[in-house]
């Protein structure tokens, strides 16, 4: 009987620490895992200039199945809808029926209703990859929790979309943490709005019971719609020439707020592209486990400038020192041609006047009259361009935190 035990109890040890290498294994040296928080650049694609590098060098980028009711083509042009993510989302709520004219169908990631079509094959594709591609992209986060099943509903109408969610007029999708529910309307914006908003129920689950910050919510959910979609909208663009001339909101503000009803169109472009160009900075010009670190601090509620000390050492004991260095960085990234084309041509350069007619419109003297021309009046010198201030960082060192068990 004894040995009977004895044997058992081996059995049972060495097959638990079997899981136990083999998980460790995943976590600290697995393909994947690697992959995902490696410091060495991605070098599986040529990217073009501007493009993010995926989280997880070894997920590909997904292409919308034709036929599947649901168009990929064009991207979010328009800004995306502030995440809905109440205090108590922890405790999570149950899901409506379908309303009246939905058409339901489920798959084992996602119970899908649609609005008076039936829900295809290869919808329910389309969303699965959508999954796939998240759970390898945001592997460190996805591996700790994830939503069990998502609500996903789609609307054939701007008009039965904003009658149900009540959102602003210029929202097409959105999400909602505390019920694992995404809101999109079908069309060409589909696909990267889709991304968009289940970043935040994959990324912002991670940090529960705790609300993430909303800027670095918003930023990694731009970051991923981005990268799988391969758009980047205009807005983006305009934005990020903003900051290059020194127009930016300071990041102290920036990444305190947690509320972007009271900002006008202008500046919600500008928070989102300095949230998701920090994301940017800290993914790929920084090394991935010690944003994931960064993270597991937050989530913890540190305050951010701690979080910072924690993660990367000094000098980044302050939010400004994290400003100056990603401006920095920004700025020689624009001039080396890595993001953004060049700029268009100055306002104040003028090409010469057609044959007999001045730039007033008025025609020209003959060539043969002695007439004095006025001089040419100098035009004024454009100011020049506020450059961020150089911050000499010495060689970081990592402070050793008690808390942090994570790593990659």
């Amino acid at each position: 009987m004894s040995n009977n035990f004895f044997f058992k109890f081996m059995l049972s040890f060495l097959l638990v620490l079997g899981i136990g290498l083999a998980v460790g294994d995943a976590w600290e040296v697995g393909d994947v895992v690697k992959a995902v928080f490696s410091d060495k650049p991605a070098s599986h694609t040529k990217k073009s200039a501007g493009e993010p590098v995926p989280l997880n060098t070894t997920s590909s980028a997904l292409t919308v199945p034709k036929n599947s009711g649901v168009a990929g083509g064009a991207g979010l042009e328009g800004l995306p809808t502030q995440a809905i993510r109440p205090q108590d989302s922890y405790h999570k709520v149950r899901w409506a029926p379908p309303p009246p004219g939905f058409l339901t169908a489920d798959t084992f990631n996602y119970l899908i209703y649609r609005e008076d079509a039936p829900v295809t094959q290869n919808i329910k594709t389309v969303l699965d990859n959508i999954h796939g591609n998240l759970m390898l992209d945001l592997t460190p986060f996805t591996l700790v929790v994830k939503p069990n099943k998502i609500l996903v509903m789609l609307f054939n109408t701007r008009d039965s979309y904003h009658n149900f969610t009540h959102l602003p007029s210029w929202s097409g999708a959105s999400s909602d943490l505390q019920s694992d529910s995404m809101y999109v309307i079908e069309g060409n914006s589909f696909f990267p709005l889709s991304v968009h908003e289940l970043t935040h129920l994959y990324f912002d689950g991670y940090f529960l019971p705790t609300i993430s910050p909303l800027w670095i919510s918003e930023g990694i959910a731009v970051y991923m719609q981005i990268y799988e979609s391969k758009q980047r909208p205009q807005w983006i663009d305009d934005s990020l020439r903003r900051i290059l001339a020194g127009d930016i909101i300071p990041l102290e503000e920036m990444t305190a707020t947690e509320d972007l009803n009271s900002y006008d169109t202008a500046k919600a472009e500008l928070w989102y592209t300095q949230a998701y160009s920090l994301v940017d900075y800290l993914l790929n010009h920084r090394s991935r486990d010690e944003f994931y670190k960064l993270c597991t601090e937050l989530k913890n509620k540190t305050p951010l400038h701690q979080a910072l000390y924690r993660t990367y050492g000094m000098p980044f004991n302050k939010v400004s020192v994290l400003q100056n260095v990603w401006l920095h960085d920004l700025q020689k990234a624009y001039q080396e041609g890595r993001i953004l084309q060049a700029p268009p041509p100055s306002a104040m350069t003028q090409l010469p006047p057609a044959d007999g007619i001045t730039p007033a419109g008025k025609p020209s003297t003959k060539s043969g009259a002695n007439v004095s021309k006025p001089a040419p009046k100098q035009a004024p010198k454009p100011a020049p361009k506020p450059q961020p201030q150089k911050t000499k960082i010495n060689k970081l060192q990592t402070v050793p935190v008690p808390s942090y068990s994570g790593g990659f």
